[in-house]
């Protein structure tokens, strides 16, 4: 028998629980003002892939930005990813830390009209995935839900990327009609801030967005 095809599922396993540690341990960090009682009501939101356009991205908190957040999840990058080819992988952590309806929750860039790029990280060699162009957006008060993360590199060979244990700090944002809560699909944008603010990164195109708001 081929010892390294026998110990593939083992060494899967172990990277398995690694992940789950590392997300645990973030949890465990967050501020301790999210285990008391809600003061204000909360959002409950989950991001996922689209059923017809698959996707890396899935991640679910609860909270506001006054009593804290719960929750986390994961980008899976490889070839469904914009840009990447088909043995490019990484596997990103992700802790919510603030959110909820823009410019009445919170106004972490100025209103206006943005531009969402195409892929940033071009190869010759791309995936399956759907290779988007760039896209003319609004960020509208009231109009747009957004999502700050905190973005943990567990591992990479994505060599744009830094190295693994690099904490970054992202956004998610997409059009929201308070009239229209809960599961629905929305035209995404991805957002990074390395310092100076955050910038518009990646139109991430088509994401199942599921937003309620509890008590």
């Amino acid at each position: 028998m081929n010892r390294s095809i026998s110990r593939r599922p083992f060494a899967l396993v172990l990277a398995a629980v690694g992940v789950v540690l590392v997300l645990a341990a973030l949890i465990s960090l967050s501020p301790a003002r999210g285990a008391g009682p809600a003061t204000a009501p909360r959002w409950s939101v989950v991001v996922t892939t689209a059923p017809h356009a698959p996707q890396d991205v899935w991640f679910t908190a609860t909270g506001n930005n006054d009593d804290g957040w719960r929750g986390g999840g994961c980008l899976c990058l490889g070839g469904l990813a914009q840009g990447l080819g088909p043995t490019d992988h990484a596997t990103v952590l992700i802790e919510v830390v603030e959110g909820g309806v823009f410019g009445v929750d919170g106004t972490p860039v100025d209103p206006g009209t943005y531009i969402a790029p195409g892929p940033t990280v071009i190869r010759d060699r791309t995936g399956p995935g759907a290779e988007l162009e760039d896209r003319v957006f609004e960020m509208e008060e009231g109009r747009t839900f957004y999502v700050i993360v905190n973005a943990y590199i567990v591992e990479s060979n994505i060599p744009e990327l830094p190295p693994a244990g690099t904490m970054l700090s992202s956004m998610f944002t997409w059009d929201f009609d308070p009239d229209q809560l809960g599961r629905t699909e929305n035209l995404s944008v991805n957002w990074f801030d390395f310092g100076f603010g955050f910038f518009p990164f990646l139109n991430e195109g088509v994401l199942m967005t599921n937003v309620r708001q509890l008590p």
